[in-house]
């Protein structure tokens, strides 16, 4: 699947490249929609940053150590239960 897509995307901008080194009749609308892609490439970029920044942002402040903290309980008294089954054992 990505192999086709990526085959029509280096089709797509061969296609593109040739029209406008023939200086076919629609060049200047061509440029134009190529410079529409441009801007909504660096939209869908930014919007990309931004996302992955409070994604970030959010995944930092939910493992703060207060977290972790009944986690960490469970752990000590999970080895507090084996240490008396250990003795009751020897």
């Amino acid at each position: 699947m990505i192999t086709v897509v990526f085959l029509l995307v280096v089709g797509l901008a061969a296609w593109t490249f040739s029209t406008l080194m023939s200086k076919g009749k629609h060049q200047d609308e061509i440029t134009k929609e190529l410079g529409n892609i441009f801007e909504s490439l660096k939209l869908l970029t930014s919007s990309i940053t931004a996302l992955v920044k409070l994604l970030m942002k959010d995944s930092i402040a939910s493992a703060k150590d207060e977290d972790f903290q009944p986690i960490s309980s469970n752990v000590i008294d999970l080895l507090k239960l084996e240490k008396k089954e250990k003795e009751k054992a020897a």
